[in-house]
């Protein structure tokens, strides 16, 4: 990797435990895990046994912002929950089971990041809205549960970690974590009593649903936003590297996953800032690009045509080439350009071409020099044939 001047200061500054940069964001997905997690519903009128509640999936994503230039002190911040997806099985008479964030009340609270080998938390306020399947059946509007909860994270964010996350761009398992959260509510009058002990780990992509949760209970997760988020890798790039740089992969994103098939309408929305230069704070860069693919490839960083599988999606951004020098000054221009990708614009909607079927994303930083990017909290949404 490169070092250009003024551009240690965080990473070094970490390394030595003595000051961080400023603000900065950490976005991602806090997923359940199905195997280690369970539930149950308690209903007296119905039954003197609560029901157990199988195959919890979903999951919550998570803004946390905190303030690096306290470090190395534990860092004092905020944490909201901007998107909430919990389904589950709970039996045969309730049947499927919805859990979403309340779109009239955030769930938010706040978090301690202690890098020095405390304990690390969130304490959030959940404002769920849930529903089951009897509950649709006998025209129930879905219940309100405002139900406070502590995500203990441990003692195993360290400034070994931080420091690994912003050598790598990314912050998977940094919040992996047990949590249990107990709701009241009441269903055809008789109070019901929801129990969720789940574990969960952090990902920077959407969970994945079983086909009859995600029928039953889509509808409801779309109360928030129909848009999905997904964050990225500001060190990713689909495109020719300078031999000196060394870009981690972009994010391959599945089209099944969006419900989305050649022919639709995708409103791209890039959210947060990243930084051209290693920093643990927020940047100012938000310039993101795309390309279509029939397949998942992508290939090494040192060939130009890193994604066979490119389908034209009738737009191009053109990017710089860089400079391959033998010896100096006997030095020639390699492109770095390719046809078919864009420049993702959240004023406008991209088609998806014919035998696409993967959305490949990734940043694209002013000094085209991806491994020295850095930042948490950059990412895009996508919304699939969004209303004119």
């Amino acid at each position: 990797m490169r070092i250009r001047v003024g551009t240690l200061g965080c990473v070094l500054a970490l390394a030595l435990s003595t000051t961080g940069c400023g603000p900065l964001t950490i976005r991602t997905w806090v997923q359940v895990i199905e195997a280690e997690s369970s539930g149950s519903v308690f209903v007296p009128a119905f039954s003197t046994e609560p029901y157990a509640i199988t195959r919890l999936q979903g999951g919550f994503f998570g803004v946390v912002r905190v303030d690096t230039s306290v470090l190395p002190a534990p860092m004092h911040g905020t944490m909201a929950l901007e998107d909430i997806r919990i389904a589950g099985d709970a039996g045969p008479l309730l049947g499927n089971l919805c859990s979403w964030g309340n779109p009239a009340g955030p769930s938010q609270g706040t978090i301690v990041l202690d890098v020095l080998g405390g304990q690390s938390s969130a304490d959030v306020v959940l404002d769920l809205l849930t529903t089951t399947r009897i509950s649709e059946q006998l025209q129930i509007a879905p219940a309100s549960i405002q139900q406070p909860a502590t995500f203990p994270l441990g003692s195993g964010l360290s400034l070994q970690t931080l420091a690994a996350a912003a050598e790598t761009g990314q912050t998977d398992g940094l919040f992996a974590t047990q949590a249990q959260f107990i709701g009241e509510s009441v269903l055809l009058g008789s109070p019901v009593t929801f129990t969720l002990n789940l574990s969960v780990t952090n990902k920077a992509t959407p969970p994945k649903f079983s086909a009859d949760q995600l029928a039953f209970c889509g509808k409801y997760f779309n109360q928030q936003g129909r848009d999905v988020p997904y964050v990225l890798n500001t060190k990713s790039s689909y495109l020719r590297a300078n031999p000196a740089d060394a870009p981690k992969d972009p994010i391959v994103i599945p089209l099944a996953d969006l419900g989305a098939v050649p022919g639709d309408r995708l409103r791209l929305t890039r959210f947060g800032t990243y930084s051209d230069v290693l920093a643990l704070k927020d940047g100012t860069s938000t310039a993101l690009t795309g390309i279509f693919s029939s397949s998942s490839t992508v290939l090494a960083s040192n060939q130009r045509a890193r994604v066979p599988g490119a389908r034209n999606a009738g737009s191009d951004i053109s990017t710089a080439p860089y400079w391959q020098c033998l010896i100096w000054p006997l030095c020639l221009p390699l492109s770095t350009d390719v046809a078919e990708d864009f420049r993702i614009d959240p004023t406008a909607t991209v088609t998806v071409p014919s035998n696409a079927a993967f959305l490949i994303v990734a940043p694209l930083p002013p000094s085209y020099l991806w491994n020295d990017d850095s930042g948490f909290g950059f990412g895009v949404s996508i919304e699939v044939n969004p209303p004119s």
